[in-house]
């Protein structure tokens, strides 16, 4: 049972995540074309419902405002009663990659500061999120990065006061969010364990996530 059902069941309270005491918005990227998984991630099936569906329950409750960012003319299909907690926003412009959904749910947004959580990171890591929305406090971006060195940027916050920088490097046909942290005030929140942030990339992966996770 995920903690949103448990705190319910139990009459408790849920804290929602807050950047600076003030609201955020929880961003799910459920965009792009899974080259490598050859299918539309978002709709893979994970405990009975779909991997986009259990992201979403995950962050059910703990933000103001909760956006599902994807492609151009995407079909999405989820029950009404998922489709009536987020907000659907489509890209601006297609093939922009991580970067266009990340501008586009920014825009969008109706908080200053975002939660950017990819649909293929199955289990959202709460604490780390929090972490993350702390730090970025004080900064545009909070970022972490894992014990070998490096950055993940579909788990991360991301302040409005970004969209300048990511359109001026969409205009240099830039499609990674990397070069964004040179541009911009970006906190780093370190971790050591690789497994936190687990990552459907290949149905190898896939296969062996349903395999090995519990589900509610």
């Amino acid at each position: 049972m995920n903690s949103t059902a448990l705190g319910s069941m139990m009459g408790g309270v849920i804290n929602k995540v807050r950047c600076g005491g003030k609201p955020m918005t929880a961003v799910v990227l459920a965009g792009g074309r899974g080259s490598r998984m050859k299918a539309d991630k978002s709709r893979l099936r994970v405990g009975g419902r779909t991997l986009l569906e259990h992201v979403l329950a995950q962050l059910g409750g703990r933000f103001d405002e909760v956006l599902v960012s994807v492609s151009a003319g995407q079909d999405v299909r989820l029950p009404a009663a998922v489709r009536a907690r987020a907000r659907f926003v489509e890209d601006e412009q297609p093939d922009l990659g991580p970067l266009g959904g990340i501008l586009a749910a920014l825009k969008a947004a109706k908080n200053e500061a975002c939660a950017v959580v990819a649909c293929d990171i199955p289990d959202v890591d709460l604490p780390l999120l929090r972490s993350l929305a702390r730090a970025a406090g004080q900064a545009d971006i909070a970022v972490p990065v894992g014990p070998a060195g490096h950055y993940e940027p579909l788990f991360a916050v991301y302040r409005k006061s970004v969209v300048p920088e990511i359109e001026a490097l969409l205009r240099t046909k830039e499609r990674s969010v990397l070069p964004l942290y040179e541009r911009c005030r970006t906190a780093v929140v370190g971790f050591r364990d690789p497994g936190r942030l687990r990552n459907l990339n290949t149905r190898a992966d896939y296969e062996a996530y349903v395999r090995s996770a519990k589900f509610p």
